[in-house]
């Protein structure tokens, strides 16, 4: 890792994407160590231990550079998060589709950083972690597509001209029939049911395990909301006869032991919403059919909410950590 010192201050955007990294890499130690613990296939606990280490080597650097600039290094989550020997809670399967989520977030975080940076050795460091985010996302695809279980996003036949909109009607209508969708926009509701089945898989592990009725209430919420976001953009792809996702349920299995604290399982929960969040504002930008867009706005209108209620909760558990803030003067 690169750890060159400079008598250059960090400015708030540098101090930002470190603290958030050093939370989701925190958190990610404690969620691959146990699902390593739990890994029997040996192709995927191969995968799993190059994530791990990847994680372990970026909070490292993230505390030394805090230390050398005399910050104080967040809390995260350690190992009192993680409950390496509880029970299986969900197949290896589940874990490779954890990965790939994952490492797709970390590729847009990472580019996201590295374009926010301005000092040197910080650079240096979101440059690696880039290139190590691609050779993570990789091995995985390439491991899914090995074993069969890779989604592929919908097909569509080739074009055989170049065309070009001669009416409004193109941007759409919320009274008449939508024209047939647009790769782009098939990527972004293809991307967004993915995402939304990921998390809804984990929230149903997680809502297994937690004791607090709240936080069980709150998961529960969850679970029934990303469900109707599923639902609503599969009927939008199945309106031009295309599919979008497998269940992955069956990898979780009946286990209530819980592996994670339920702080952990709470902020996860919550770094999933800000990940939906971003992904349906990227749909809304590049969505040229009116009625999609008001889909995907009253959808973040939705869950916006419901990370906000989240935050509370947090907030009224004493576990949220406050990121670095400006001087009240």
């Amino acid at each position: 890792m690169p750890n060159s010192n400079s008598h250059i201050r960090l400015t708030s955007s540098e101090i930002a994407i470190m603290w958030a990294q050093y939370q989701s890499d925190s958190l990610a130690k404690c969620v691959l160590r146990y699902f390593l613990a739990k890994a029997e296939d040996e192709e995927i606990r191969q995968v799993l231990e190059f994530a791990l280490s990847l994680s372990q080597n970026h909070v490292a650097w993230i505390r030394s550079t805090y230390e050398r600039e005399k910050f104080v290094s967040p809390m995260g989550f350690t190992n009192e998060d993680v409950d390496a020997n509880a029970e299986r809670l969900f197949d290896d399967i589940f874990s490779l589709h954890y990965l790939n989520n994952m490492s797709r977030v970390g590729l847009v975080a990472y580019g996201l950083a590295l374009s926010m940076a301005a000092r040197h050795d910080i650079r240096e460091f979101y440059i690696q972690t880039l290139h190590e985010s691609i050779e993570l996302n990789e091995r995985v695809v390439g491991l899914m597509l090995e074993k069969g279980i890779y989604t592929r996003a919908p097909y569509i036949p080739p074009n055989k001209n170049v065309e070009f909109a001669k009416e409004q009607t193109f941007l759409g209508n919320l009274f008449k029939e939508s024209r047939p969708l647009t790769a782009i926009e098939i990527m972004h509701i293809f991307t967004n049911i993915q995402t939304n089945v990921i998390g809804r898989a984990m929230i149903i592990g997680f809502s297994q395990t937690v004791s607090s009725p709240d936080v069980q209430s709150y998961l529960l919420r969850g679970k029934e909301i990303a469900k109707k976001h599923i639902d609503i953009f599969a009927k939008r792809l199945a309106v031009d006869d295309l599919t979008g996702t497998l269940p992955i349920e069956p990898l979780i299995t009946t286990s209530t032991q819980p592996p994670f604290s339920e702080k952990l399982m709470l902020f996860h929960v919550s770094a999933l919403i800000q990940v939906g969040i971003g992904n349906y504002g990227a749909a809304i930008s590049t969505s040229q059919c009116y009625d999609l867009a008001v889909d995907y706005t009253r959808l973040m209108a939705e869950i916006s909410l419901y990370a906000e209620d989240g935050a509370n909760l947090l907030i009224e558990k004493g576990w949220f950590e406050e990121p670095p803030q400006a001087v009240n003067r």
